[in-house]
């Protein structure tokens, strides 16, 4: 089975793939208080490169930007 693939908003309203957060985008969105704990393992990032949305895994429109300093140094 794959990653989930959902709309997302930053990549132009398209269907990507989302991945589970890891560690630093966890710790981030905590820190942050973007996201109760209890509901932080219903989020997902965008995969595709480049992109720093994350969003509930269940409503596309529950989400946020991760800050730059996340976006992968290739872009």
């Amino acid at each position: 089975m794959g990653l989930p693939n959902r709309r997302c908003p930053d990549c132009g309203d398209t269907h990507q793939d989302f991945r589970p957060l890891d560690a630093a985008e966890k710790a981030y969105a905590l820190a942050a208080a973007l996201v109760p704990r209890a509901d932080l393992g219903t989020y997902r990032r965008c995969a595709r490169e480049g992109c720093v949305r994350v969003q509930s895994y269940f409503d596309w429109r529950s989400g946020f930007d991760l800050p730059d300093s996340f976006r992968s140094t290739d872009c």
